[in-house]
Order: structure tokens, then sequence, then C-alpha cells
């Protein structure tokens, strides 16, 4: 039997502290990185959402990591599929998508109706896809995937495809426990050290704990799971569907009484910034649903005109 003696111990020993040692720099060494901070300051810098009202509040920028959360049905995949479509169009960013929920061709074609601005054809859909070919990468699985695997795609993504965005769709999908807030805290830890190191945007997409309480407002303590999902991410968001409205709309449908307060200019959908640790501000966005096209609006009036994708347009 081999024996390890106290020599050789407190020879490991050392050889750890002498590779730590290598992470300890002089202050110097941070001079770029600390003069362009000065430069900028707390400037809003990154990827911007896709909406005019948001513009002053957040950016996407390089080495964080955003939690998207929200109830079953509220919207948040496609909301995040809007939000890269247009980091795309506007702003030459590439991206990878790993949507574990939903089939490829039905996470392409909502981003290509998006850009359609209604039921895309077959040949609009085609001439999409041919334009964003070189930006957009699906990870092509729908089961469960190891969160080690999900740190390999992230690797990939970053150092082969040199992407700008990875959506990871969603926490439920990467192998760890519902119950399992120890191994959550390390997945986030690790995403969230693998955004800085990569310097890459990854999104996380998380689900809400179903509240009993009547009137209750979704936040991000509500994200189901452990607390470190929200404490650990530079970006919180939650979306909601405006329920109140919904209601009073399907009353209004079926020749009910209804209260009109509740459905005029009321959004269907409110996206709601719950952390924001480089810029602080924090606020609440009501956004209007069209359910042809699936993009959320600014407003309920605004007129968005579809990407032209060929010459022959749609």
């Amino acid at each position: 039997m081999n024996i390890i003696d106290e020599f050789e111990l407190e020879k490991y020993a050392l050889g750890v502290s002498y590779i730590e040692g290598q992470s300890i720099r002089p202050s110097i060494d941070f001079c770029e990185e600390v003069s362009a901070f000065a430069d900028h300051g707390n400037q809003l810098m990154g990827t911007e959402l896709p909406w005019d009202k948001t513009k002053n509040c957040t950016r996407l920028g390089a080495g964080k990591l955003s939690v998207w959360a929200g109830s079953n049905g509220s919207g948040k995949s496609l909301l995040v599929g809007q939000v890269m479509t247009s980091a795309m169009v506007k702003e030459n960013q590439k991206v990878v998508i790993a949507s574990l929920e939903m089939q490829p061709k039905q996470t392409l074609y909502r981003m290509i109706c998006q850009s359609a601005t209604c039921k895309a054809s077959r040949d609009y859909s085609i001439a999409w896809l041919q334009k964003f070919k070189d930006q957009l990468w699906i990870y092509d699985q729908l089961n469960k995937v190891a969160t080690d695997k999900i740190c390999d795609v992230v690797h990939y993504s970053a150092n082969v495809l040199k992407a700008d965005h990875i959506v990871i769709d969603s926490l439920t999908k990467c192998g760890v426990g519902r119950e399992d807030y120890t191994a959550q805290a390390a997945f986030i830890d690790r995403l969230q050290w693998l955004a800085k190191t990569l310097d890459i945007h990854i999104h996380l997409v998380c689900h809400m704990r179903k509240s009993n309480v009547p009137g209750h407002i979704e936040n991000k303590n509500d994200i189901r799971g452990a607390a470190e999902i929200s404490d650990l991410a530079d970006n919180v968001f939650i979306i909601a569907r405006n329920k109140i409205k919904e209601k009073e709309l399907s009353r209004q449908r079926d020749g009910l009484d209804y209260d009109e307060q509740k459905i005029t200019n009321q959004a269907c959908t409110s996206l709601s910034v719950q952390k924001n640790r480089d810029y602080g501000m924090e606020d609440n966005y009501g956004l209007w649903y069209e359910p042809e096209s699936g993009i959320f609006k600014s407003s309920e009036n605004e007129r968005i005109a579809p990407l032209e994708v060929s010459d022959n347009g749609r």
C-alpha cells in the first residue's frame, strides 16, 4: 500500500500555492483596463434591448450573466428570441441558442416571424436563414443536458464560433434537480465565471414558483430554485402577462360587464428590470404583444417595419 507522507503533502501544498500565486498580479498590470474604465465610467455600453424606452436603463455587455424569468406561458422565450434577433440585425452580433425545451424549427420560425412582422412565408424563411447563416447557431438537443456539457457548449461558442451571446433555455433542462439548490448555485457560479472569463454574454431562462396569493406581483425572489440564481446574476429580468387585462378582455368578448379602465392603454406584458449590477437602475416597462408576429412592441400603436432579407422583400 502506498503511503503519502508529510513531506509529499508539503510539496503538494507548495505547488498549489505557487499556482495560485500566478493569479496575484501587480496593480499596474491592469493599467489599460482601468484607463478604459476611467474614459467610459458608468456609461451604458453593450447590446441594446429592442425597445427605445429601455435604452437609458441597461445594456447586455460582454462578460455578463443575465437571468430572464417568468411563469409558464409568460412569453419569456419568445421575448428573448426578439432580443437576440435585434442584436443580430442592429448590431451584427453572433448568437448561439440552446433551446432545450423547443425544437429548432419552432425556435427559428418564431424569430423569423418576428422579423417578417407576420406569419412568414417559406421563401422569406429560407432567405432569413441564409442571411444569418454566419450569425446564428442552434444547439440541437432536447433532452436534459448535464451542466458540464452546457459549459462545454459555452466554451465552444466563445472560442470557436466567436459568439457574442449564448442563450440557455432553460435551467430546468440543465441536469440539476429542482430542489438541489447546492448544484444550482454551483452551476450559476460557473456560468458567471465563464461569462467573465470568455467575455461573452450568457442568457439563462428560468421559471417562477407558483403563487397562491391573489394579485401577487412576481419578483426576483420568486424565481424557482436557489437564491444564488438572482444573487450571482448581473441582470435579472422578469416577464409577466397582464392577467387582469386578459380577464377583462375575455369578459368583453363574451358580452359580459367589464372594466374598460383595465383594458384601455394597459400593456399586455411587463418587462421588469429587477437587477442591474452595472448601472443600478431598476424599472418596469409595459410592452404590447402582437400574436400574429410574436413581437413585443413599445406601444399599442407602434408600427414595426419588416426586415428585408432579399431583393424581393417579404
